[in-house]
């Protein structure tokens, strides 16, 4: 079944690419990474289980209305307007979103990083990851109040000191901080959310090839190799283990141990938001962690790819819906870039990433605060634009 459903996403990035003649189209993005996990889980040396349950039909479903509802948004999404094109963010908010990002989140970087020295020298890598997880209850990250937003601040400024800037030490130090973050929290996918911000920015930019696309995936590839050496804090490393971890046990965790409609309370997973608002305010109904347990596939994983929220709250029914309305939005985003939207670039230039993310795990909605945070932050500058200013790039 798995097979039949690769070829399904090979003809649909075959035609995404006929429609579009661009790799990052989302039709073209999200059938592609699927295509390349699924040959690397038949072509790679490794011992996980056999894919025989509801991921592939699961992933079918999702995949076809995702294509789909995508590329009919993009057709009757109107294109971008003279004003929004030409439209420039207030400089004066981007100033303060750089002055943030080189001031506040350096400290809190190393605040955290002296912590995790202090209190276990010998394995400090191993400490500053499961500080950031809150898995062990005695292992805490410290409570920095409301200037943990800065983090977001840092991330989104990333996007627009790319675009809107011209001094390259402003960029480089505003990309050395995100990687600081990432380094600091010890998570993958922060890393290769500012790594592949970046690969994609300069290329639509024309500032990089795509060959140097290829170089960059490389380079993510050997930062997390040293990366989860750092973690284990020993000699136990297999780069075949570690390649099957992170690229297909998620696929095969979620045929294994995702179950449908099994949500304790109604969407449970896709509305965590509205249930930590409602617990904050005296709900009994604590919302649930977003990081899962681990489960042996045989190796242990704790990602479920992103189906797993909308499959365990709804059902197949409801991984269609969320296709649907995910391919809408996508679409949406892609024709405002696609047609010069200065908003609509950086807004889709945000959410590619976690369309490339697709086979870990689902962090649109799950981290829904995460997500509103990113969109009031990249829409501000340009609420307060003015038509007369200039860009001092």
């Amino acid at each position: 079944m798995l097979i039949l459903v690769l070829i399904l996403l090979l003809v649909m990035t075959i035609v995404g690419w006929h429609l579009s003649r661009d790799i990052f189209a989302p039709y073209v993005v999200a059938p592609g990474v699927w295509s390349v996990i699924i040959l690397i889980y038949y072509l790679l040396p490794s011992e996980l289980y056999p894919i025989r349950h509801d991921f592939p039909i699961a992933l079918a479903l999702w995949s076809c209305g995702f294509f789909v509802s995508s590329c009919a948004s993009e057709y009757f999404t109107s294109g971008s307007s003279r004003l929004s094109i030409s439209k420039i963010p207030n400089m004066g908010i981007l100033k303060i979103y750089v002055l943030i990002t080189l001031t506040i989140v350096p400290i809190l970087c190393i605040t955290v990083f002296v912590i995790a020295l202090l209190e276990d020298p010998t394995a400090i890598f191993r400490y500053l990851r499961i500080m950031n997880t809150g898995l062990d209850e005695n292992i805490k990250s410290p409570d920095f109040g409301l200037l943990v937003y800065c983090v977001a601040v840092a991330y989104i400024s990333l996007f627009f000191v790319m675009t809107y800037f011209k001094k390259k030490w402003i960029i480089y130090s505003v990309f050395f901080v995100n990687m600081l973050y990432a380094f600091t929290s010890m998570a993958k996918t922060n890393f290769l959310c500012v790594l592949f911000a970046s690969l994609y920015l300069g290329y639509v930019k024309k500032i990089i090839t795509k060959k140097q696309l290829l170089y960059g995936f490389l380079i993510f590839l050997a930062i997390c190799f040293v990366v989860q050496m750092a973690r284990l804090g020993n000699d136990d490393f297999n780069v075949m283990e570690f390649l099957s971890m992170y690229l297909s046990s998620s696929m095969v965790a979620f045929d294994y141990f995702a179950e449908p409609d099994s949500a304790i309370h109604f969407g449970e997973n896709t509305l965590r938001l509205f249930y930590a608002i409602a617990y904050a305010l005296g709900s009994d109904i604590q919302p649930i962690q977003t990081i899962l347990v681990f489960v042996s596939v045989p190796i242990n994983t704790n990602t479920y790819t992103f189906l797993y929220p909308f499959y365990t709250d709804f059902g197949l029914v409801g991984v269609f819906v969320f296709s649907m309305i995910y391919g809408a939005f996508f679409g949406f985003l892609y024709k405002k870039n696609k047609s010069g939207g200065s908003l609509g670039q950086i807004l889709y230039a945000i959410f590619l990433t976690f369309l490339l993310l697709e086979f870990i795990g689902e962090f649109i909605i799950t981290n829904l605060s995460l997500t509103i945070q990113y969109i009031v932050l990249a829409v501000l500058p340009f609420m307060f634009s003015k038509r007369e200013e200039v860009c001092k790039r």
